[in-house]
């Protein structure tokens, strides 16, 4: 007697082990689920009237932003400067600039580093600044200007 309960104690471990393998085997299976791409927006290019000018100043230290031909219904005018350190390091500058209705917006002494507390540390060996500027109007509406400045 003893023989069979061993027997059938030994059955069904056997069958609980097998369903345990097949059930660890369909939890493991994961569901691809099918994501929607996130569509790009495509912003229409600043009219030909917009000058931009991007100065450096202080051994490639600073520069100062110029923009001339701003249309009167822009209301904000974001830019991005991205540059590469003479060390390689990628590097940005952020900012936002109220139009205010003016046709001629500078934005002086943009410093090319890292400033806090009335104490700025500079990045070295910049010789090239991308330049993105985003033209917001009080219509909602938006438009960019792209462009590579050597210094």
């Amino acid at each position: 007697m003893n023989k069979k309960i061993v027997g059938i104690v030994v059955v069904v471990l056997v069958i609980l082990g097998i369903l345990g393998v097949v059930a660890v085997k369909s939890l493991n299976k994961t569901a691809v689920v099918e994501e929607a791409p996130t569509p790009t927006i495509v912003l229409p290019t600043v009219s030909e009237n917009i000058k931009v000018l991007l100065t450096a100043k202080n051994e490639n230290k600073v520069v100062d932003l110029k923009i001339s031909g701003v249309p009167s219904d822009i209301e904000t005018i974001e830019y991005e400067l991205t540059y590469t350190t003479g060390s390689g390091l990628p590097r940005g500058v952020l900012g936002k600039i109220a139009a205010e209705g003016k046709s001629s917006i500078t934005r002086n002494d943009i410093d090319l580093g890292t400033c806090s507390r009335g104490r700025c540390v500079y990045d070295t060996g910049v010789t090239e600044i991308n330049l993105s500027l985003k033209f917001n109007s009080t219509s909602g509406n938006s438009s960019v200007f792209q462009k590579t400045y050597p210094l």
